[in-house]
């Protein structure tokens, strides 16, 4: 088959000019604690992310001195999120606030509703988290969908007198599993509840 820019460039444009990084929405809902919740307008500060990788981990078989790979688990790595800080810092002044809710004070300070799941009947220090990676037309091309998710790292901000950047600091999630599917209503996005 020969090559041709043309035909590139026709296969490029059948498939919607290619799906562009820089085209996405997250958002991020506590699922017991409605004021840990993201509202839309600190959802837009989420600079980068990432789509989950899909780990299948190789389980080895000796058998008469030799290894044969059979599948194994699916695992899920930690996911990390980019964050733009605004001057209220309230996006990190919630995700300070979650883990202080799984974990207690600072200095170790704790009282029986912290940290206990049957205090509000379940676990409420997790979360649910959606990244949609849009189209050139602003549609919803393919959703992931994090659940039981809760922050494990809310990394430094620096302080520079060298820099007039806006401040921006990684957050680091665990979550159970991931699902996905294409546009918003698919079947393949598990429920909450499942």
């Amino acid at each position: 088959m020969a090559f041709t820019v043309s035909n590139f460039k026709s296969a490029l444009s059948k498939a919607g000019g290619g799906a562009r990084p820089a085209l996405y929405k997250i958002t991020m809902d506590h699922s017991k604690n409605t004021g840990l919740s993201f509202t839309s307008d600190e959802s837009i500060l989420y600079k980068a992310a990432s789509i989950p990788p899909a780990n299948i981990a190789p389980l080895a078989v000796n058998y008469h001195g030799r290894a044969y790979k059979w599948t194994g688990m699916r695992t899920f790595d930690n996911w990390t999120t980019t964050i733009l800080n605004d001057e209220s810092f309230s996006m990190r002044n919630k995700i300070s606030e979650w883990m202080r809710m799984m974990s207690g004070q600072m200095d170790g300070e704790r009282n029986s509703g912290w940290g206990d799941p049957t205090s509000t009947g379940g676990t409420w220090w997790d979360g649910v988290a959606t990244v949609q990676q849009l189209t050139t037309a602003g549609g919803v091309a393919q959703t992931y969908k994090f659940h039981n998710l809760w922050p494990t790292e809310l990394a430094e901000i620096a302080v520079d007198w060298s820099s007039d950047m806006i401040q921006e600091y990684t957050v680091t999630w665990c979550y159970d599993y991931w699902s996905s599917g294409s546009g918003t209503n698919s079947k393949n996005l598990v429920s909450d509840a499942a």
